[in-house]
């Protein structure tokens, strides 16, 4: 697997400021770190890529530098079993040896395993959302080992538009996931909707501020459309933003982070083929 695979997580803002309100689940004391596949690889999953991709976290001296968390993104599932509660299936064609034992392997390396969801009928790949079931999701989740939550706004159903709304909805996966008993570190990914930075704190570890980031330094695109001042206040949070687009928007709201709780500034484009050398080690 070629090096520019290895994207972070959480490209955050790493103030350490003291405020009160966090989420109390112990994670997240500084900026998550890890990979995950969505960037390079999208869709193209499976547990071997999983696995080989952990220990090269390690062969790399990555783990040593902090990078801890191995997150499977969307479309890894095959829809529900309802001979028992509705739980999530995993592909087995991607996942022949489950879960679980993935979780295993990772686990054994030292490093956390994370997933994916949306907080809606679908996630956006159109596969099996969590919204309706968060607590059976939660369990079968804590019960494979998993470490870290992905979780994202596609299929929303409508529940949006509004801070209460919108945090009401993650709040209810929150409690599900706390009800566990297992450390979860929950990473909201609302593109920004709806102000998460004003509530995120008290239900979660971090949580987007901007629409998708893509592999540009400072090209405007229309699909991104709130540039400039006003460009953390924009009710369009769009997709292909750049990273200056981002950085900007990070800007007006470095206060808002804390131990425990950050702002995510969405992943690492590293190695992906778009912009300069100059240009991914500054994102870096």
């Amino acid at each position: 697997m070629a090096v520019k695979n290895l994207v972070s997580i959480a490209a955050v803002t790493a103030l350490l400021a003291q405020r009160v309100g966090a989420v109390d689940n112990g994670l997240a004391i500084t900026p998550q770190m890890g990979w995950d596949n969505w960037n390079a690889l999208g869709c193209d999953v499976s547990e071997d890529l999983l696995v080989e991709t952990a220990n090269l976290i390690v062969d790399y001296g990555l783990k040593d530098l902090g990078y801890h968390y191995i997150v499977l993104d969307d479309c890894w599932s095959v829809g529900r079993n309802a001979s028992n509660s509705n739980s999530l299936i995993a592909d087995p064609e991607k996942f022949p040896r489950g879960m679980a034992a993935v979780a295993d392997d990772i686990h054994e390396l030292g490093l956390g395993f994370g997933m994916y969801s949306s907080a809606g009928t679908y996630t956006c790949g159109r596969f099996a959302g969590s919204l309706g079931y968060e607590e059976v999701d939660a369990k079968t989740w804590a019960e494979w080992g998993v470490d870290y939550l992905k979780y994202d706004n596609c299929y929303n159903e409508g529940q949006a538009g509004d801070q209460k709304i919108s945090e009401a909805r993650y709040a209810t996966m929150a409690n599900a996931l706390n009800a566990t008993g297992r450390p979860i570190l929950y990473s909201l990914c609302n593109w920004g909707e709806d102000y998460p930075w004003n509530w995120g704190s008290t239900i979660a570890n971090s949580w987007r501020i901007s629409g998708d980031v893509f592999d540009y330094w400072d090209t405007y695109d229309a699909r991104c459309p709130c540039e400039g001042a006003d460009s953390w206040n924009c009710g369009l949070p769009g997709f292909h933003c750049s990273i200056t687009n981002i950085m900007n928007k990070a800007a007006f709201i470095v206060s808002k982070a804390q131990p425990g709780a950050w702002n995510d500034l969405d992943m690492l484009e590293v190695g992906n083929g778009a912009m300069t050398d100059t240009e991914y080690v500054a994102h870096f």
